[in-house]
């Protein structure tokens, strides 16, 4: 597929966003044609963006959530900051894409890969939580030719609120469309890849695993398999804090990627070390963002 045309069949795919798909309450989407608001009454709980703001400028930013909210309204994340271009909100993103042991692309900051929005679903579950399919193709765009590399299937799981917080759960599923594909974050002792949020004032977060503080390296670290974040009681903070903790192939991860200054934090996987994922394997990811009162 030519640039033009694969730029003017992803328009088109934003015109499958073009009309609500089912609201009624309290949980209800909003979809439009930059993406689905999900709302809990008039309150906004998140925004999965399905098509890029600058189609021309930056095609690939897109497949990820931004705003993430709490329940009260603030918002907990932030798009596009000044000192990380790339980053974005709650997505999920490897340095590394290899073909036959070659990198070929790099979805932390989207180089020779780009994203083409296939479908939203949207429909309430019967335990009142609500669910969100999002579908996506990752594409190379290297030497100016377009070949799919993955199909991924993203559900988001909303559900009411529980004693003032409330659990997201994000369940990735990555399915290779051609062999000899891998994933891998940096050759280095950083090890960027995978589940990652950019909180707002990143710099002022406190970090904790199993009730114990827990001191951010420039190096991968392990911990629990869950890490809490939280922000200072000050004025203009959020007085919330977030729970993360993800799984791959259905086990626990418990190797972090921790930041106290502007940048994003991660749970690493696979790390270093490409991870194969032959086209009849694919690879499931799921991450559980819990929002509580800070109190």
């Amino acid at each position: 597929m030519r640039p033009k045309s694969f730029i003017a069949a992803l328009l088109a795919a934003s015109a499958l966003f073009a009309a609500p798909a089912w609201a009624g309450g309290p949980l209800h989407a909003e979809i439009g044609p930059s993406g689905v608001q999900i709302l809990d009454e008039a309150q906004p709980v998140l925004f999965y963006r399905t098509a890029p703001v600058d189609a021309a400028a930056e095609p690939w930013r897109l497949n990820y959530v931004q705003p993430l909210y709490a329940p009260d309204g603030t918002v907990l994340t932030e798009d596009r900051p000044a000192d990380h271009l790339h980053q974005r909100g709650v997505y999920w993103a490897w340095r590394r894409i290899l073909k036959d042991g070659v990198q070929i692309g790099d979805t932390w900051v989207m180089k020779d890969v780009t994203f083409q929005s296939k479908g939203v679903e949207y429909a309430p579950q019967p335990d009142g939580s609500v669910r969100l399919t999002v579908k996506t193709d990752w594409v190379s765009t290297a030497g100016g030719e377009h070949t799919l590399l993955f199909a991924e299937t993203t559900v988001v799981t909303v559900p009411k609120l529980k004693k003032g917080a409330r659990k997201l759960a994000f369940d990735t599923t990555l399915t290779a469309l051609q062999p000899g594909l891998a994933l891998a974050g940096t050759d280095d002792e950083k090890e960027y890849s995978g589940f990652s949020v950019r909180f707002v004032h990143n710099d002022k977060l406190s970090f904790a695993s199993d009730g114990k503080a827990v001191e951010p390296t420039n190096a991968v670290l392990a911990a629990g398999e869950a890490l809490t974040f939280a922000w200072p009681k000050e004025e203009g903070l959020p007085n919330w804090k977030v729970t993360l903790a993800c799984r791959a192939q259905g086990a626990p991860l418990n190797r972090w990627v921790l930041r106290r200054e502007l940048s994003m934090q991660t749970c690493a996987f696979p790390g270093r070390t490409p991870y194969a994922v032959p086209v009849d394997r694919p690879l499931r990811l799921q991450a559980e963002l819990t929002i509580a009162p800070a109190g």
